[in-house]
């Protein structure tokens, strides 16, 4: 199949147009699919570092499981759906801008637009500042402490000349359910915010620690300081670092907390104990009991969101939806049974909710009806 007519029958599958014939030449190519033909075209990058993104995928995602031949079924339709929309993606970009009129996909209604930058900075006197992409330069100066915003979605904390020694009350930063921000904060520390999460910190770091507070998903690049360790509180528990990259999830709807580190080392402690965890490791916390688990994974699954994308492997429907559910910020209900359904792959968290669901939809296992802001989930 040439690329013109397998993009054309993809788009004709989206708008919901395919005859039972063209759906089978599209489900065809799909299983078909292999490396010698990519609708490649110049000023796109490195095709073998696009191909091997692709091969990645499909390795991921076709892995059998004890899940039998459902599973397999499942994750490889998944993966064939997101090679089917990443080369889609591919092609419409090399393109250019879009004339004519047949090339455009149809969109469904009842669109559901991804998350963006937004959040609320809480000062300690109480002040509420929201915060979004069209706010820029000084957004306040309190106790001698600049706080600016000179990219999008990117706060600064900035020491003045004459800072009180004062400066240390606590500050908080909040996104909602769609929104995501990131701050750096006095000593230097990146912080990223996932939706529906928080961050409590001092203005600025006196004493002999530097000590935060979380809720939700965090990722932490921590600006090294051998002198001054670097503390993360969570559901009882304290992450403590030097200086070190690492991602918290600690969202209340969850069956535990995880912490996933990217590089260096963290100490992870609760009333159950300490454990140490080393780069490529992740520590879940049981929220019924506080024990701690530790084990090796993929960490680009688990920062994944930092970096603009989501990414499953053998992840129940009901954990991606929940996903799904904070950064789109709709109301998730189940129809039916929902037992083995298993998905990997991965796809752009900026795309409409309806694209991201259709893509699921194409394994064939699974079904979406959009209401306004609730989403039923149907087998």
């Amino acid at each position: 199949m040439d690329k013109d007519r397998y993009i054309s029958l993809y788009e004709k599958w989206l708008a919901g147009e395919c005859s039972e014939q063209e759906k089978e030449q599209l489900l065809h190519y799909r299983d078909n699919f292999g490396y010698k033909e990519y609708p490649w075209e110049e000023g796109m990058g490195d095709p073998h570092e696009i191909k091997a993104q692709i091969h990645y995928m499909l390795q991921r995602s076709t892995r059998r499981s004890g899940y039998g031949l459902l599973g397999a079924i499942i994750k490889w339709s998944v993966a064939a759906s997101i090679v089917v929309g990443l080369l889609t993606v591919l092609y419409k970009f090399s393109q250019g801008p879009i004339q004519d009129e047949q090339n455009k996909i149809v969109v469904k209604k009842n669109l559901v637009k991804p998350g963006t930058n937004k959040a609320t900075l809480t000062l300690a006197d109480g002040t509420v500042i929201a915060l979004d992409n069209s706010a820029r330069g000084l957004i306040t100066n309190h106790d001698g402490i600049n706080v600016q915003q000179r990219v999008k979605g990117q706060l600064i904390y900035e020491t003045a000349a004459n800072t009180d020694d004062n400066a240390s009350v606590l500050n908080t930063i909040s996104t909602p359910f769609g929104g995501q921000y990131q701050i750096i904060l006095q000593d230097g520390t990146k912080v990223w915010l996932n939706a529906a999460s928080s961050l409590k910190f001092p203005a600025v770091f006196n004493g002999n620690d530097r000590q935060v507070e979380i809720t939700g998903e965090v990722y932490f690049e921590v600006a090294k300081n051998p002198a001054k360790p670097f503390r993360v509180k969570f559901n009882g528990n304290t992450i403590t670092v030097l200086g070190t990259h690492f991602d918290v999830m600690a969202y209340p709807d969850e069956a535990g907390s995880k912490v996933t580190l990217v590089e260096g080392a963290v100490n992870l402690a609760n009333t159950t104990g300490t454990t140490q965890l080393k780069p490529g490791m992740q520590a879940m916390i049981q929220n019924h009991n506080s024990t701690i688990t530790t084990h090796n994974v993929d960490v680009e699954e688990a920062i994944a969101w930092k970096k603009g994308y989501f990414l499953f492997n053998n992840e129940n429907i009901q954990s991606i939806m929940r996903k799904i559910s904070r950064w789109y910020n709709v109301d998730i209900s189940y129809e039916g049974n929902m037992r083995g359904k298993e998905f990997s792959g991965s796809v752009s968290r900026f795309k409409n909710v309806n694209e991201v669901l259709d893509m699921l939809e194409l394994t064939e296992s699974i079904r979406f009806k959009i209401e306004g802001r609730r989403i039923k989930v149907m087998p």
